[in-house]
């Protein structure tokens, strides 16, 4: 009969960032999220901490070096140095992590928040928060579209505003160089908003 577990853990890439699954059998399963270099030494790290000493006895904790016979050196498991090269091997590369088109991935986050009060607010934090690797072009690029989208914000603004003082007051001699002006910007706005997309996208 199989054994049943006491409990089954769901983990994902959404609340954590390196995940090492090691089956009975076959290699091991890795995902991960880290740049390599981090990742290789969290491994490292979890290697020192198997064959380290414990330090756990009293001649240990009163001499406040290892024992020479509780913390004695001991091999490393069978099999430990296979199964973290395996594990690097399957970690990728820093430059495979970069989405090929970074300013598509904004534009989709733009139109994902769209919905919240402050959409073009929203995009900019994680943008900020995003910690994969990017070039000098790929922060330009998600820059400008950012910016392209608060200008059309403003945009907006003016029109709302525009149309707030025309429904209120009508259009007469004391609102028009106002309503006026207000389309004029609006206009402006828009004519910067298309360029600095087409930057985005050279």
């Amino acid at each position: 009969m199989t054994r049943i577990p006491d409990a089954v853990a769901v983990a994902s890439l959404d609340t954590h960032r390196l995940i090492v699954a090691v089956p009975n059998e076959g290699p091991a399963d890795v995902a991960c999220n880290l740049p390599r270099p981090v990742a290789a030494d969290i491994l490292r790290q979890l290697a020192a901490s198997i064959e380290g000493p414990a330090g756990h006895c009293d001649t240990a904790l009163a001499t406040a070096a290892p024992c020479p016979i509780h913390d004695a050196p001991v091999p490393r498991p069978t099999g430990l140095d296979a199964l973290l090269a395996a594990v690097a091997d399957q970690l990728p590369d820093e430059e495979q992590q970069a989405p090929t088109n970074w300013v598509d991935d904004v534009r989709g986050a733009l139109a994902f928040n769209e919905g919240e009060q402050h959409p073009v607010v929203i995009t900019l934090r994680d943008v900020l928060l995003d910690d994969a690797p990017r070039t000098p072009e790929q922060a330009l690029a998600a820059a400008l579209v950012i910016l392209a989208a608060h200008t059309r914000e403003l945009s907006a603004l003016a029109g709302r505003d525009a149309d707030e003082c025309r429904a209120e007051h009508g259009v007469n001699r004391g609102t028009r160089g106002l309503i006026t002006g207000m389309a004029h910007t609006r206009k402006l706005l828009d004519r910067h908003a298309i360029g600095l997309d087409a930057q985005a996208t050279q």
